[in-house]
């Protein structure tokens, strides 16, 4: 009986216990919180967002390609034959595709092999364009966060402001309009800092999108930052050869110069179509006659196709012109922008710290009477001026640094590697050895 009453209570702690489980499973989850800093960031780019992942697989398509390619360079054998009985099968002519002997297919091969090139090329470029996006983004998010700060601070001076105001002016001590314009004043700071409110919710929810992350995953900005780019000393006479010799879009122009020669020259092999040995299957069974078969095609479109190859390869070189002349423009305005944003940022604080204490002084003296409330509102309007200067300035700061840094790959974009390509050790019989190509782990995870 004892033992009896061992197990009822045993399995009545199990059931008990089934139940909280079950109940603990039943219970909403709590939000996810996600920190976002210059290094979080970074990998959630890399491994979230949905355009970098495009880019990505078209790298592998790209890659298939090549394998497909490759495979038209293999040998095929074409059995011709006659069906002579439901129950047996006569081969009577063989012949033996040798593409690998057609130089038009060797340039195809090429051409797939350098436009892989180009696409790895260009989901690197992908990879540092969407993080310098995200990154911008980000230090705009934490300059309107610091901008809301100050805003809701002087908001909360003007609202004390009103409230002391309210019974004076109810009794009849002060004018009602001053307690009015108080009010006012107040309510125009609460408008601004909504209105920030607000812009911080679309600034949240883009990033929220770039880094595809879920609505019940709460998002939380880091103050960071940006580090000096060793560009800031530099004129941009002295950067442009080696930003536009050292950039990805110039080395990937380049890369598309390749695939159209390359393409070119395979439509001007392209008018021999196959080559093949041929045997005849003879009277006594067996294969004879080997003969070595090709064949010329000759159409209308075969010049034009040869001028439009090279009016390609002119658009690219026009193209790489216009990169330079670009990127002479960013450094430019990068830079000059940079010692104005410095200038602006020192103007402007010393315009806060000096307007700070004018605002408190005018405070004291409104309190016993030795000025008027306009006097306090001017000088409350000229402070709050100064701080939206000052905070834009030092954002402006930031975001030409996040600018150089991406030009230049330092800083957080030197840590993103991109995907690069290498050779692969084939077989001695591989006649496309040459180009066999395969993806590194660099393209798997890219850091």
């Amino acid at each position: 009986m004892k033992t009896f009453l061992n197990v009822k209570k045993a399995l009545t702690l199990v059931l008990v216990s089934a139940f909280l489980a079950s109940t603990s499973l039943a219970a909403p989850e709590q939000s996810q919180i996600v920190r976002v800093n210059p290094e979080s960031l970074r990998n959630m780019i890399l491994d979230r967002n949905i355009g970098v992942m495009i880019s990505m697989n078209q790298v592998q398509q790209a890659k298939t390609q090549v394998n497909i390619a490759r495979g038209n360079l293999l040998p095929s054998i074409s059995l011709g034959s006659i069906l002579s009985s439901p129950a047996s099968f006569l081969m009577n002519t063989v012949s033996s595709l040798l593409p690998f002997l057609m130089p038009s297919k060797w340039l195809d091969l090429k051409e797939s092999t350098v436009l892989l090139e180009a696409q790895a090329t260009s989901y690197y470029i992908a990879q540092l364009n969407t993080y310098a996006s995200a990154y911008s983004l980000y230090l705009t998010v934490l300059g309107d966060i610091r901008l809301r700060e100050a805003i809701y601070k002087q908001y909360l001076i003007l609202s004390s402001i009103e409230v002391q105001m309210r019974r004076p002016a109810e009794i009849g001590v002060i004018p009602m309009e001053n307690y009015l314009q108080a009010k006012a004043q107040a309510q125009l700071a609460m408008i601004q800092v909504s209105q920030l409110d607000a812009l911080i919710k679309t600034e949240k929810a883009t990033i929220r999108q770039m880094l595809n992350l879920t609505l019940d995953q709460e998002i939380v900005f880091d103050k960071v930052n940006v580090s000096p780019s060793p560009a800031e000393q530099a004129t941009p006479q002295e950067l442009l050869e080696p930003v536009h010799a050292n950039s990805p879009e110039t080395k990937q122009i380049d890369t598309m110069i390749r695939a159209t020669y390359a393409g070119k020259w395979s439509k001007a092999f392209g008018i021999f179509s196959g080559a093949s040995l041929g045997t005849q299957r003879g009277a006594d069974g067996s294969f004879g006659d080997l003969s070595a078969t090709g064949s010329v095609n000759f159409g209308f479109s075969y010049f034009p196709a040869l001028e439009l190859s090279n009016l390609n390869v002119k658009s690219y070189k026009l193209r790489k012109q216009q990169l330079k002349l670009e990127q002479a423009q960013l450094l430019e305005t990068a830079l000059g922008t940079m010692t104005e944003a410095h200038l602006q940022y020192n103007q402007a604080s010393q315009a806060e710290e000096n307007l700070t204490r004018v605002y408190e002084t005018v405070q004291r003296q409104y309190q016993v009477g030795m000025t008027d409330l306009l006097h306090v509102f001017s000088i409350a309007k000229d402070l709050n001026n100064a701080i939206v200067y000052r905070v834009k300035a030092e954002t402006n700061v930031e975001l030409v640094r996040v600018n150089l840094h991406r030009a230049l790959i330092t800083d957080q974009f030197a840590q993103i590697k991109g995907c690069k390509l290498r050779r692969k050790k084939g077989g001695f019989f591989d006649p496309a050895d040459k180009y066999k190509m395969s993806l590194d782990e660099a393209c798997k995870k890219a850091r």
